[in-house]
C-alpha cells in the first residue's frame, strides 16, 4: 500500500496505509476481540464497499507558497499545514473543489488566517456531499464577517465549482478554532444539502454530525435495527441521537421513540428531519441523555428497546445506572472505541445485562479506527 497515497507519512490521518486491506481488516477485528471480545463473540469484520473515496466531508486549510495559494492538511501532531492538492480518502469532488478554491482566494486577496498574528481571514474549507442524491456543500470559514467582493466571488465559484449546490460562509472569531463557526451566511443555494440513508430523508447543515462513510453506515445500522428486532410495538430510547438518523428510521418500525442529544443545534435538525420524513411517533429533546433517563424513571416511562451510540469516551456510569433502572429487553450499543465500549459492557454486566455478540465494522479504511454494534439483553 506504499503507493495509496504520497502524503501518507507526513499527513498521518491514514495510520494502517502501509498494510493490505485485508491486513487491516484483521488488525481492528483483532482490536474487537481484545476489547468487546473479552465479555462477547466477537463476529467476523464487515468491510467498508469503499476503501478510497468514501468521506463525504473533507476539511482543508491553506498556506501561501511564493506567489500562489494552496489547499492543504495539518501535519502529524501538529499546527503545520502541509501542502496536499489531492486526498485519496476524500471524493474526487471535495479534490477538485478545494483545489479550485485556492485559485480563487488568490485571485480574491483572500488570505489565510495566522493565529498568531491574527492577520489574514481565511481559516478553513469544508467540503460536504450527499452521496445519494450528488448534492454537495461548500462551507467557507472565515474571521470574520467582512469578505469583500462576495457577489462577484460568489458569480465565480459558481462557474469554477458547478457541482455544488449550495456554498456557505462561517465566522469563527476565536483565534484557536479553525473549523466551522456559529454565525453563517448562505452565499448560494439553500445552506443544506439531503442525503438519503436506509430509505429516509436527511437535511444536512454545515455543523450537522453525519456519518463519514455513508455505504458502511446503512449497513450498520441495518445491522443494529435486525439486532434490536424490533415489531411496531416497542417503546425505544434513541440516546446521542445527533441529527435524527437511527431514531427516525428506528420510528418506522416501533411504536414510539424517545431520542435525545445534547447539541440544541442537532436537535434541531433532528425535528426537521423528522418532519421531512413525515414521521411523527418520535420526540426529540436537547438534554444530557444522563438526566434525560432519570427524568423517564421519574416520569414512570417504560422502554422495550435502547440504541446507544455515544462519543469516543463513551458513556457516564450515571447514564448507564440509570439505564439499566429502565430496564430495556434490549440495548444495541454502536461505538467508535471498541476499548471504552468495552468498558461500559462491563459495567452493564454488573448491571444486569449480558453481551451477547459483537459485530465490528471498518467505517474508516486506512485509519486506525473501529466501529463496533453490540446486543445486550436482560440475564435470566
Amino acid at each position: 500500500m506504499n503507493d495509496f497515497c504520497r502524503y501518507a507519512k507526513k499527513c498521518n490521518s491514514c495510520q494502517l496505509c502501509n498494510l493490505s486491506y485485508e491486513e487491516q481488516l484483521r488488525h481492528k477485528e483483532n482490536i474487537c476481540r481484545k476489547y468487546p471480545g473479552k465479555v462477547c463473540r466477537v463476529m467476523k469484520i464487515t468491510p467498508s464497499p469503499r476503501i478510497t473515496g468514501y468521506r463525504n466531508k473533507a476539511q482543508f486549510v491553506y498556506k501561501r507558497e511564493g506567489k500562489r495559494l494552496v489547499s492543504g492538511l495539518y501535519k502529524s501532531a501538529t499546527h503545520s499545514v502541509m501542502a496536499a492538492d489531492h486526498c485519496a480518502i476524500c471524493t474526487e469532488n471535495a479534490n477538485k473543489i478545494t483545489a479550485a478554491l485556492a485559485k480563487l482566494f488568490y485571485s480574491f486577496k483572500v488570505m489565510p488566517y495566522d493565529p498568531y498574528t491574527e492577520r489574514g481571514w481565511l481559516k478553513s474549507v469544508v467540503i460536504r456531499e450527499a452521496v445519494s442524491t450528488g448534492e454537495v456543500m461548500a462551507v467557507i470559514n472565515g474571521a470574520d464577517h467582512i469578505f469583500p467582493a462576495k457577489r462577484t466571488f460568489t458569480t465565480a465559484l459558481q462557474k469554477a465549482c458547478p457541482m455544488l449546490t449550495t456554498a456557505v460562509i462561517t465566522v469563527n472569531r476565536d483565534r484557536t478554532k479553525l473549523f466551522t463557526g456559529k454565525q453563517s451566511e448562505i452565499l448560494f443555494g439553500s445552506g443544506t444539502i439531503t442525503d438519503i440513508l436506509c430509505g429516509e430523508k436527511f437535511l444536512i447543515s454545515p455543523t450537522s454530525f453525519y456519518q463519514i462513510n455513508h455505504d458502511q453506515t446503512e449497513q450498520l445500522y441495518q445491522k443494529a435495527l435486525a439486532l434490536a428486532e424490533l415489531s411496531g410495538n416497542e417503546i425505544v430510547l434513541d440516546a446521542y441521537c445527533g441529527i435524527g438518523t437511527i431514531g427516525i428510521i428506528a420510528a418506522r418500525r416501533a411504536k414510539f421513540v424517545h431520542a435525545v442529544e445534547l447539541n440544541p443545534a442537532a436537535i434541531a435538525d433532528a425535528k426537521r428531519n423528522a418532519k421531512l420524513n413525515g414521521i411523527d411517533n418520535i420526540r426529540f429533546t436537547a438534554a444530557d441523555s444522563k438526566d434525560y433517563v432519570k427524568e423517564l424513571l421519574i416520569q414512570g416511562e417504560h422502554i422495550d428497546a435502547a440504541f446507544i451510540d455515544p462519543p469516543r469516551a463513551g458513556c457516564t456510569a450515571s447514564f448507564l445506572n440509570s439505564l439499566a433502572r429502565l430496564s430495556p429487553d434490549k440495548i444495541v450499543y454502536i461505538s467508535c472505541n471498541p476499548e471504552t465500549q468495552a468498558r461500559d459492557l462491563r459495567i452493564l454486566s454488573r448491571l444486569g445485562y449480558q453481551a451477547k455478540i459483537c459485530y465490528p465494522f471498518d467505517m474508516f479504511p486506512h485509519a486506525n479506527h473501529t466501529e463496533s454494534v453490540v446486543l445486550l439483553t436482560k440475564k435470566d
